[in-house]
């Protein structure tokens, strides 16, 4: 089977343009971003970065199942850019391997504040991706289960938990 060429060479060949986007994204962050400490946004998240025990099943399978862990991650990152997890999952990887996941997370989570005006800032994304990355899941999780109804089998929230707010960020 012969590709086409597409003139665009190997370097397009090897990286999907999603890819590319999201490494150039997480480089400019890195450049321009991260030291950015200026919140943004006027709501309180739901349920913070310290709010794990909120969700017990949700904390116990992050924190014993890696595996797991990841699919949920790469599954809120499709919900928060709305492109496939697939497309999250060679992103995510593509810019981890240049040293760049931190920054690449931090700029998926600001886009996800800015488009429901939660507090924060570039370098609190930053930090809890790179510092607090199980806790940053369990908060981004059930933000994503309050705010668009998501639901994740067998780790949802507790009746009532969309409720109760926590203000831990």
């Amino acid at each position: 089977m012969a590709y086409e060429d597409s003139k665009e060479g190997c370097f397009d060949f090897m990286l999907p343009k999603d890819s590319q986007l999201a490494l150039k994204e997480a480089w400019a962050f890195a450049q321009d971003g991260m030291l950015n400490t200026e919140v943004d946004g006027t709501k309180e998240w739901d349920h913070g970065i310290f709010s794990c025990l909120n969700n017990i099943p949700l904390t116990a399978a992050v924190c014993c199942c890696p595996c797991w862990g990841s699919c949920i991650r790469y599954r809120n990152m499709e919900y928060m850019t709305g492109k496939s997890c697939e497309v999250a999952f060679v992103a995510a990887t593509v810019t981890s391997a240049c040293c760049l996941g931190c920054c690449h997370y931090a700029v998926v989570r600001g886009q996800f504040r800015k488009k429901y005006g939660l507090k924060g800032s570039g370098f609190t994304d930053c930090a809890f991706g790179c510092c607090l990355g199980p806790c940053a899941l369990c908060s981004d999780t059930n933000q994503l289960m309050v705010l668009q109804g998501i639901k994740v089998p067998f780790l949802n929230l507790p009746s009532g938990a969309e409720a109760t707010k926590t203000t831990a960020e």
